[in-house]
């Protein structure tokens, strides 16, 4: 089985830390912790409306359902009983990742490095039509493996003119099957 678009477009010479090749490396259930800071005003608030971002929150749970169906990954996340959902799959055409959420399309470039994986946008789209590029929101999205042996990440992205849009940050462990008890 091929991993996730995030693996498929890495080096298979990277050095991927054991939590985050688990995470993307096949379909499963996590849960951990998060919070979310969102970006302030109205157009930063209509922008996040249409990826069905979270609200705002401090140290919630957070579970993480992944699968797969063909090429096709999808990521359920819910934040507290907030569902964001992420359809993604490797795009050959342009070589990265495109991740489609509520009306947006992002293509993301994952990058390995120092142990840390970074993700970085390269276009987006929304209502399929093509962001300018001086509007092209700046990411600073980092997953990791923590001390813990736990899926970390830091995600976070901000609009060229409007300042920051969202950050959520945390982890995540497999949530593994608990023995029924007749």
């Amino acid at each position: 089985m091929k991993p996730d678009p995030f693996l498929q477009s890495l080096s298979t010479s990277a050095d991927v830390p054991p939590a985050l090749r688990q995470l993307h490396g096949q379909p499963g259930h996590y849960a951990g912790r998060c919070s979310i800071v969102r970006g302030q005003g109205k157009l930063i608030s209509r922008a996040l409306q249409f990826g069905g971002f979270p609200p705002e929150a401090n140290d919630i749970p957070v579970k993480l359902k992944i699968d797969r169906s063909g090429e096709v990954w999808q990521w359920v996340r819910d934040f507290d009983g907030h569902s964001t959902v992420s359809r993604l799959t490797y795009d050959h055409g342009v070589d990265c990742v495109r991740e489609q959420m509520g009306t947006l399309t992002l293509w993301l470039t994952p990058e390995f490095n120092e142990g840390c994986l970074l993700i970085h946008i390269q276009r987006l789209s929304v209502f399929k039509l093509r962001c300018p590029a001086f509007l092209l929101p700046r990411s600073s999205t980092v997953e990791w493996q923590g001390e813990t042996g736990h899926f970390c990440f830091d995600v976070s992205a901000e609009m060229p003119g409007l300042g920051p849009l969202v950050r959520y940050r945390g982890w995540l462990a497999p949530v593994h099957a608990q023995p029924r008890r007749d």
